[in-house]
């Protein structure tokens, strides 16, 4: 098979390995969390438009394909669990340094608030 296919039967797979007995959406969406930091995603989202330029070499074309899976599966799973009408707030997952990166982003929404309130001219 010609290399440059390979990359949509990884994608084909995430939809198939649905179907297996052993399959856990749970266990999929707990992966994602611990692998990828909201500001780890963000860079890779970042990186995947096409508009973007990413010669500096941040990530590889392998690292970017097999985010695009584990995006996919994550995306897949939480779909389940939403078909089975899983409460999402009993499926434990790592949350310490997104938690952090949140209340940066909140720090920094903040500042920009106040100082669009402030801003008379708007």
């Amino acid at each position: 098979m010609k290399s440059n296919y390979a990359h949509l039967i990884l994608l084909d797979m995430v939809i198939y390995e649905t179907h297996r007995e052993e399959y856990d959406p749970i266990q999929n969406v707990q992966n994602f969390w611990e692998k990828y930091s909201l500001n780890t995603i963000l860079e890779h989202m970042v990186a995947l438009q096409p508009n973007v330029d990413n010669t500096e070499g941040n990530y590889s074309i392998d690292q970017l394909s097999s985010f695009s899976v584990d995006l996919l599966r994550t995306t897949i799973a939480y779909f389940m669990l939403h078909m089975d009408k899983v409460d999402l707030g009993k499926v434990p997952i790592s949350t310490s340094v997104n938690e952090e990166e949140l209340q940066a982003t909140k720090r920094i929404f903040d500042f920009f608030q106040r100082a669009s309130e402030s801003n008379t001219n708007s």
